[in-house]
């Protein structure tokens, strides 16, 4: 058996993500205080920005990183389980079997190579996980290897 466990990189971006909008609408705020007497287009142009780079942000951050990503992984013999939302959201179980195997791609941040890991069932990516975010990345992925056929 083997449990994922998220890096520190994982708790900081959710961190980010989680404050982003807190610290958007302080912005806006001490924007609109400064510019109370003195309402101009540009103000309304910057709050519509503001707004939807937050939407932006709590979409993506939320629903794509911490949703799909940022899951916590525990592989046993027949079972794989995955915990969204950092281990806390909803927990889904698969067996083995119905799993058709895995996809690996690889990705370049900040001048060093990463990878994504792909479940795969019924030609559909049912679970994400990342080697930015895991600490032990490469004994999950082995422990995948060792269950489940490695898809080109």
């Amino acid at each position: 058996m083997v449990q994922s466990k998220l890096s520190n990189t994982a708790y900081f971006y959710s961190l980010l993500i989680l404050s982003f909008p807190v610290l958007t609408a302080f912005i806006v705020n001490k924007f609109l205080r400064m510019f109370q007497d003195n309402w101009h287009w540009g103000l309304t142009v910057f709050l519509v920005v503001c707004g939807l780079v937050s939407l932006f942000v709590i979409i993506w951050g939320f629903f794509i990183e911490m949703n799909l990503r940022m899951a916590t992984i525990k592989i046993t013999n027949d079972t794989i389980e995955i915990k969204q939302l950092l281990g806390f959201g909803t927990k889904k179980t698969f067996k083995n079997t119905d799993i058709d195997g895995f996809a690996i791609r690889e990705f370049r941040q900040r001048a060093q190579y990463h990878e994504y890991c792909y479940l795969i069932q019924d030609k559909k990516a049912i679970a994400v996980f990342s080697s930015l975010y895991y600490k032990n990345y490469m004994e999950v992925r082995d422990e995948l290897q060792q269950r489940l056929k490695l898809l080109k």
